[in-house]
């Protein structure tokens, strides 16, 4: 898009810029510098500092520094003002004559400044000033707008009309003729103003609001300058074929003139031959070359003393006239000698006062006659001017008549009351004014004016247009938005619009009546509605609406809290867009519509606070659940569903086939029971089914039920999917019936044990008392010692069978880690001290307390200790930890033994299965760690074989920290 302010920067740099020729040129002494057209007029040193200033303004404006602005914009005005008085008054401004004389040695023509780049740099400071304010009003930008088209249109039309050679002329030379640089100067900075009032307004389909005045000036002028054309052409030619007609009628009088001075000198050419005053011959061709020569009055004859000797035609002289004839013949025929060919003539002037003002001649030719015979005498021919001219101007036909004048009298033809040509008639000495003008009756060409009629009737038709144009598309605007406002407000509750130029915001009455306000409360625009919004939201809302202003986000949109008339909160939902931007990018115009969603909100909080809850428990549930579409993908599953099918995310359980979830092992041919029982639920029958899921120590039993779930047709909508997880209580059952024969097996242990050991008792007490009365040398005495191991190892296994099985009636919930442990070393050291097996304990990270039986939690350290300290060297080192890891207690007891190879990992556990060698004392029936086994999974726990670094092995042992409830242990 056009950068407006970019363009307008640049076009005031090439004003500044158009001021460099004329400055070099006076600086250089270069005319053609000053002026490089001969059209147009010479630079002017006042009207050069108006440009600068005018542009260092603009770049001022540009910049949004609008005091400095409106300071450069009076500076360029004063500059202005200062050249129109010089020029109307043509004083000098200080320093114009010298810059004048750098160039030229002529006189200056004008003074100041033209009166044209005056009023055009006039129109520019006042519009600049006005624009530079903070924050124009609509009116001012119109203002401002209409005079930089005007300005426009004048700086056009006048380059146009100096370059066609339409400006000449002494008169318009300081009037209308402009240097060139100010005229370009005058049209840049003239845009640039436009395009300063153009980032004001909106880009619309209409034309600006300066548009009709621009074109309607520019069209005016124009048609000013054809008819001034055509008008100067009209005068021209007129003037021309007046100027035919005054030189027609003068050439024809001073031909005549000039025949009458002929024929008067013959006439005194003759009479210097006669003899006789009274000759004939003499005296009849006088008469006869007076009526023969048009223009010639009379001829007079006078000797030397000035008297009469005869007159043609014979009549009396009028008295007054004959004194100044008597003078004049003496005047001329004094000191003339016989011999002298000297011709003179004389004119007489007769002055008003003379009385002769009213006779028909004004003009005298003289010629000196000098004869031996009769003396010296004169001829003076009398010339009726009056009726010379008649007969020359009567001639003169056409449109035209002439008048001429001697002084301010008419002497011959028509008074002219339009003066067309004016020259000079010179009959002898004597000056005649011919002055010539249109005929009565006869017009001039009607085409100049009617050229300036119909082109003013055409730009003020096309100002017209384009103002109707804008107004009708305005006019559109507005009732296609209030036709659009209808429609919105039966779809939503309000249809509002900003107005980001002039800071004004409109609402539909719809939105404000809804909530409590009248079309006046809310006049601030956009900030007054901010006010309102919640605080909380406040910052959101200004956010939104500046991203969307500023190109961040394509739509405007935004749901907040305001606060209604009544002190209730409302919550409303905008949503808006740019529909309008200037000539430079700059959004002006945005539009959208209102919806308020309070109950809406009340309802989507009621319900999300249901799904939240209803959410919360189905997310936190025990068992699975899953929520099925008819054709058996998954719609909603919480979290225990997507643990068990090893799915971090709950979502991406969503669409997924119910058959085809990663849990189920089609080698058994699951798939399709669940298929055959998924339809059957569909169906609208309730099926319940248990499966085990996965291999080995991970294999799980789920109990499985689909329940149909239906609408308020009474139609199968969709399936719900529920699965308990059994596989803890099904290890806790067979744990609990491997105990309950372990504990069967240690009863009958115990019972066989107490029944051997009483005779064993009596058998021993015996033995003791024939031991002592056996000699040392009884040859049987060897079989002594036997004997007595013997009944030590029964006893030894009678008392292992007994302690196999020994209730503890007082058992507790909780049990203390570090005191078992310290116990169960404690006692197994001093049993085993003659193997010097060294037990390290780490109880520093211990838990105090562990939820599991006291008596469980001993059985199971007795006997990995004892095996520990079985399968250690003598003189070797074990050690017993325990720490609190997450929600577990481990307990870990490690060797330095041989190890246990991998073959038999999975056998020791078993019951009746040992490692130990039978010779050993604390060789047993393999029965304990599968005790252990069997009391860890009891209570939640397991336990793990690891091979310790450097050799040996670790029993682990993990106990939950939380209860678990069996049925069995608590």
């Amino acid at each position: 898009m056009l950068d407006g302010a970019r363009v307008a920067r640049a076009l005031a740099y090439s004003a500044i810029l158009l001021t460099v020729p004329s400055v070099i040129g006076w600086a250089f002494a270069m005319p053609q510098l000053v002026q490089p057209l001969e059209g147009f007029a010479p630079a002017r040193l006042w009207g050069t500092v108006m440009i600068p200033a005018g542009a260092l303004g603009m770049l001022a404006d540009i910049r949004s520094r609008q005091a400095p602005a409106r300071a450069w914009a009076l500076l360029c005005g004063c500059a202005a003002l200062l050249g129109l008085v010089a020029s109307m008054v043509g004083v000098s401004l200080p320093f114009d004559d010298y810059a004048w004389a750098r160039i030229s040695d002529a006189p200056i023509l004008a003074r100041g400044i033209p009166i044209s780049i005056g009023l055009l740099f006039s129109a520019y400071s006042i519009g600049l000033y006005v624009l530079a304010r903070r924050e124009p009003t609509e009116r001012s930008l119109l203002m401002v707008g209409a005079l930089a088209a005007v300005m426009l249109a004048m700086a056009t039309v006048l380059m146009m009309a100096q370059l066609a050679g339409l400006v000449s002329g002494e008169t318009q030379q300081g009037i209308v003729r402009a240097p060139l640089h100010g005229v370009l100067a005058a049209m840049a900075l003239a845009v640039a103003l436009l395009l300063r009032v153009a980032r004001h307004e909106g880009v619309t389909l209409a034309p600006p609001k300066w548009a009709p005045i621009l074109a309607g000036t520019t069209a005016a002028m124009v048609v000013l300058v054809i008819w001034q054309a055509l008008a100067s052409r009209e005068e021209s030619d007129a003037r021309a074929r007046a100027a035919l007609a005054t030189r027609a009628v003068a050439l024809a009088a001073e031909r005549q003139f000039s025949i009458i001075e002929r024929a008067i000198a013959r006439t005194a050419v003759y009479g210097a031959t006669i003899e006789d005053p009274d000759d004939r011959m003499w005296v009849s061709s006088l008469p006869q070359m007076v009526r023969e020569t048009a223009g010639l009055s009379r001829l007079l004859w006078l000797d030397s003393t000035g008297m009469i000797r005869h007159v043609a035609p014979d009549s009396a002289v009028a008295s007054a006239v004959l004194p100044q004839v008597a003078e004049a013949a003496r005047d001329i025929l004094s000191g003339l000698r016989y011999n002298t060919d000297t011709r003179r003539v004389a004119q007489l002037h007769y002055p008003r006062s003379s009385g002769l003002s009213r006779v028909p001649w004004g003009t005298a030719l003289s010629y000196p006659i000098l004869s031996r015979t009769m003396g010296n005498s004169v001829v003076i021919g009398l010339v009726d001017e009056t009726a010379l001219l008649n007969e020359f101007v009567r001639e003169v036909s056409g449109d035209f008549i002439v008048g001429v004048l001697r002084g301010d009298s008419l002497i011959s033809g028509s008074r002219v009351s339009s003066v067309a040509h004016e020259s000079l008639l010179l009959l002898g000495a004597q000056q005649y004014r011919m002055v010539a003008g249109l005929r009565a009756g006869v017009s001039r060409s009607t085409l100049p004016e009617l050229v300036l009629v119909l082109g003013l009737t055409v730009a003020a038709l096309l100002a017209l247009t384009l103002w109707l144009q804008r107004r009708s598309w305005t006019a559109a605007s507005e009732e296609g938005v209030a036709r659009m406002q209808r429609v919105i407000d039966r779809a939503t509750d309000g249809v509002w619009e900003v107005d980001v130029l002039n800071g004004r915001t409109h609402r539909s009455p719809a939105l404000l009546r809804s909530l409590g306000f009248g079309p006046a409360q809310l006049q601030d625009g956009f900030a007054g509605w901010l006010v309102l919004v919640h605080p909380d939201d406040r910052a959101i809302v200004n956010d939104a609406f500046t991203a969307h202003l500023r190109g961040v986000t394509e739509a405007f949109e935004c749901k907040y809290r305001l606060q209604a008339g009544d002190g209730s909160w409302h919550v409303l939902v905008d949503r808006g867009v740019i529909v309008e931007r200037t000539a430079d990018g700059r959004p002006s115009r945005l539009l959208g519509i209102s919806a308020d969603v309070t109950e809406r909100a009340h309802a989507d909080a009621a319900r999300d606070e249901s799904e939240r809850r209803f959410r919360a428990i189905f997310d936190t549930a025990y068992q699975l659940q899953m929520l099925l579409d008819l054709d058996g993908s998954i719609l909603e599953a919480n979290r225990a569903a997507a643990e068990l099918a090893a799915m971090p995310i709950v979502g991406a359980m969503q669409g997924v086939l119910f058959w085809e979830v990663p849990w189920w092992n089609d080698q058994d041919g699951s798939v399709d029971r669940v298929q055959e029982r998924f339809v059957r639920a569909r169906g609208g029958e309730t099926t319940r089914f248990e499966v085990g899921l996965g291999t080995g120590a991970e294999r799980r039993t789920i109990d499985f039920s689909l329940k149909p779930i239906y609408d308020a047709d009474e139609l199968v909508v969709q399936v719900l999917a529920e699965g308990r997880d059994l596989t803890l209580r099904k290890r806790a059952q067979e744990s609990l019936r491997e105990i309950g024969a372990l504990t069967t097996m240690g009863q009958l242990a115990a019972r066989v044990a107490h029944e051997i050991n009483n005779p064993l008792a009596g058998i021993q007490n015996a033995f003791l008392l024939i031991r002592d009365a056996i000699p040392l040398d009884h040859p049987h005495y060897r079989f002594v010692g036997a004997i007595e191991r013997e009944i030590s190892r029964i006893a030894a296994v009678t008392r292992q069978l007994y302690e196999t099985y020994r209730p503890d009636e007082h058992t507790v919930s909780q049990s203390s880690v570090v005191l078992a442990v310290s116990d169960a070393v404690s006692f197994l050291e001093q049993v085993n001290r003659v193997r010097h097996v060294a037990i390290l304990t780490d109880m520093t990270r211990a838990p105090s307390m562990v939820p599991v039986p006291d008596a469980l939690l001993r059985q199971t350290l007795y006997n990995l200790v004892q095996n520990a300290l079985d399968a250690s060297p003598v003189n070797g080192t074990m050690t017993v930890s325990a720490t609190q890891e997450g929600d577990e207690c481990v307990i870990r007891v490690a060797d330095e033994g041989p190890g246990i190879p991998a073959a038999l990992r999975d056998r020791i556990f078993d019951p009746f299965f040992s490692t130990k060698d039978r010779t050993i004392k604390t060789g047993g029936m393999g029965i304990g760690l599968a005790l252990v086994r069997q009391s860890v999974l009891a209570v939640g726990g397991r336990i793990d074989v690891q091979d310790r670094p450097g050799g040996g092995t670790i029993f682990e042992v993990r106990l939950p920290m939380t209860p678990l409830d069996t049925g069995v242990l608590q």
